[in-house]
């Protein structure tokens, strides 16, 4: 239990915090989320003219990411700092989620509506959880790490098929918009009263990557709409 305390430790409060702490931690929030959103954007465009090179160059995109994410998870291990090292390794998981998740996606390797990817989530979130729980001498870093492509594929599997069995427009979507919106507005309460720039970072990436999810089950159900047919 003690590993899972201090991986969630960020979202304990601080103790005496001043308005200046607050304002330091919202602005920290709102960089976040602005930073992230750029970056989806940046990497999309980007991706999108390394696609054009064929399939080369995707792969060796893919392996850079992959790389970068690999290097960045082993250097969180080695900070004292708890707070730090759990950002960086939340920022390592990044890059390991657009190398293993995303970038495959979008090329076709693999699908969130196959029934392998439901088949290779289960037992990999439960090998994660019974390890987050159990193992008390890896760096919490590591578990942060690997967390965030494992719960973000669970959001993306859930969101697509979701979408691909109901619809957009389905109340099972509506509960999926509340659940997704419930996480991103918890993860800004939970940052502020941490009142540190670290608290801020993570909750700020949980909110965007929760309010990303909702916003695109919302573009869904305006496309099934079909507003182009009012013109």
């Amino acid at each position: 239990m003690s590993t899972l305390l201090h991986l969630i430790g960020f979202l304990q409060p601080a103790g005496e915090l001043s308005l200046k702490d607050y304002a330091v931690t919202g602005f920290f929030i709102i960089s976040s989320v602005i930073f992230f959103i750029f970056l989806q954007l940046l990497g999309t465009r980007l991706f999108e003219k390394i696609k054009e090179s064929g399939h080369i160059g995707p792969r060796l995109f893919a392996i850079t990411i992959l790389s970068i994410g690999i290097v960045g998870t082993f250097f969180s291990c080695f900070i004292s700092n708890g707070e730090a090292s759990l950002v960086l390794g939340f920022a390592s998981g990044v890059a390991l989620w657009t190398a293993l998740g995303d970038i495959p996606e979008q090329m076709d390797w693999i699908s969130p509506l196959s029934r392998k990817a439901v088949a290779f989530f289960i037992p990999t979130l439960l090998i994660w959880s019974v390890g987050l729980l159990l193992l008390k001498s890896i760096p919490e870093a590591l578990f942060g790490a690997l967390g965030y492509p494992v719960w973000v594929w669970g959001i993306h599997l859930t969101r697509a098929r979701v979408l691909s069995k109901w619809g957009p427009t389905s109340p099972a979507a509506i509960i999926l918009i509340l659940m997704m919106a419930t996480i991103g507005g918890c993860a800004l309460a939970l940052g502020i009263v941490r009142g540190t720039p670290f608290s801020g970072i993570i909750s700020g990436v949980i909110f965007a990557v929760a309010m990303w999810s909702a916003l695109e089950i919302v573009w869904e159900r305006g496309m099934a709409n079909q507003p182009w047919k009012g013109r």
